[in-house]
């Protein structure tokens, strides 16, 4: 029975959880590609201020990383490895490589000092995809016969929707967190403003907007605003369950993001992309496939 309501309300086909896989090792691929590391391998190691399970690193490891050479390598291999699983070429061990270097990278970055939780959402989702048969299909295991035997429609669904459930319980927690922690007072028509103000005064956030400034003459409205944001956190879950209303929950949190990078200079493209854990890709790719193949028919 709940495989039957599971297959119902996500994808549940090999293609479906392989574009997933794409699409997210892709996105951690590109930021790879365009970033300097360089620029980081030029920062001291005195400067590290290891977290989690960085500190039982020796510190020969980050005096040996923290050069151009050191940096240059770790770019190199997270290049090669994020290639592989990107396109899904010996999946089964590149995805869990992907994510480890992944995850050595980023506990790196917030070993400087700088927390940002945006790519967050992006790592489980690695985690999850290490873990299941994402390499069955839109891969090039798949296309070369090294993929085994296809699973049941469940074994490529579940992954599906704990993806989705991970989303929807950062945005449904996040809700809670702050009325657990600031209550009504969160609600108060200066504590908008404030915030915007003091994330457009820091110089470690993405932007340098300046619309946060003009927030306290429209002050009294904003309580509102942030009462619907708030509503939509909460309601965030039934965009899993519930297809007719998915789709203005989604938008609404495309909005929200944009809204959030110009009124307090924070950006959330990772968590943003994964949105695309709630679309369907097998019959948009049909159709797509469908269209150029009578285009082709018709030029010949």
């Amino acid at each position: 029975m709940a495989q039957g309501i599971v297959n119902r309300v996500v994808p549940a086909s090999p293609f479906a959880l392989g574009v997933v896989r794409f699409f997210v090792h892709g996105i951690f691929l590109f930021d790879t590609v365009f970033t300097s590391y360089s620029a980081l391998g030029s920062l001291p190691p005195t400067l590290l201020r290891p977290t989690g399970l960085m500190k039982f690193l020796p510190w020969r490891v980050y005096d040996a990383l923290q050069t151009q050479g050191g940096m240059l390598t770790l770019k190199t291999l997270m290049l090669l490895s994020l290639v592989l699983s990107t396109a899904g070429f010996l999946t089964v061990i590149s995805t869990k490589t992907s994510l480890l270097l992944v995850l050595f990278y980023q506990g790196l970055l917030r070993s400087f000092g700088h927390f940002n939780h945006d790519e967050m959402i992006a790592i489980y989702f690695m985690v999850v995809l290490a873990f299941t048969p994402c390499g069955d299909a839109f891969s090039a295991d798949s296309w070369i016969g090294k993929t085994s035997k296809e699973k049941p429609a469940f074994a490529y669904a579940y992954p599906v929707l704990l993806m989705q459930l991970l989303l929807a319980w950062s945005y449904f927690s996040s809700a809670l967190i702050k009325l657990r922690v600031a209550g009504l007072k969160y609600l108060s028509a200066d504590n908008l403003p404030a915030l915007a103000i003091f994330h457009s005064l820091d110089n470690l956030h993405d932007t340098s907007f300046k619309i946060a400034f003009m927030l306290p003459q429209f002050k009294q409205y904003l309580p509102f605003v942030v009462v619907f944001v708030l509503v939509w956190e909460l309601l965030f879950p039934l965009a899993i369950f519930w297809q007719r209303i998915r789709w203005w929950i989604l938008a609404i949190g495309v909005v929200f993001h944009f809204v959030t990078l110009f009124v307090m200079n924070i950006f959330f493209p990772h968590q943003l992309a994964m949105y695309l854990v709630f679309v369907d890709w097998e019959p948009h790719i049909k159709r797509v496939s469908s269209v150029i193949t009578k285009t082709d028919k018709n030029w010949h």
